[in-house]
């Protein structure tokens, strides 16, 4: 089990080099067309798209992330309420449920993007191929799933060990 809590840092440290990118990217593609289209009246045709492609990408990473340092939103009036092994309990279902839904999403990304009109299609500015915009999903449920897994497991060894979470 070591092996997938070393896989899941790992992930989340390129997550984590991937969101400071896309953050850049943003940052310069959106400063380069208010520059280009109010400073030297020649509006870039890309950079919006850019912006957009990035901020779509950072999204999914950011969910990625957020599962992993256990971040995500929720509503735990209940669970702050509850104790000991029941807490547990519900805690390794809930997980189970998130990574059942994550498996989901997961397969049919990957069905979707194997579909050969996808292939074809291409972003209005910069004729980009849209395959790169839409592997954000399957990349990112991947590394959810991870997350997801060893959250589990650690829910696992702190019901077994008697730990709280």
């Amino acid at each position: 089990m070591k092996l997938l809590h070393r896989l899941s840092d790992i992930l989340y440290q390129v997550e984590k080099q991937l969101a400071i990118v896309l953050c850049s990217v943003m940052l310069i593609s959106l400063s380069a067309g208010v520059l280009y289209r109010y400073v030297l009246n020649s509006p870039l045709t890309w950079s919006d798209e850019t912006a957009i492609f990035s901020l779509i990408w950072l999204t999914f990473i950011g969910g990625s992330m957020s599962i992993k340092r256990q971040d995500s939103a929720a509503v735990s009036i209940v669970m702050d309420k509850l104790q000991g092994k029941l807490r547990q309990a519900l805690l390794g279902i809930g997980i189970v449920v998130m990574t059942g839904f994550i498996i989901y999403i997961f397969y049919f990304s990957l069905i979707w993007l194997s579909s050969s009109n996808i292939a074809i299609q291409r972003s209005s500015s910069m004729g980009m191929p849209m395959i790169y915009a839409y592997a954000s999903i399957p990349v990112s449920f991947f590394f959810m799933m991870i997350h997801t897994i060893e959250l589990f497991v650690n829910n696992l060894k702190n019901s077994e060990g008697g730990h709280e979470a």
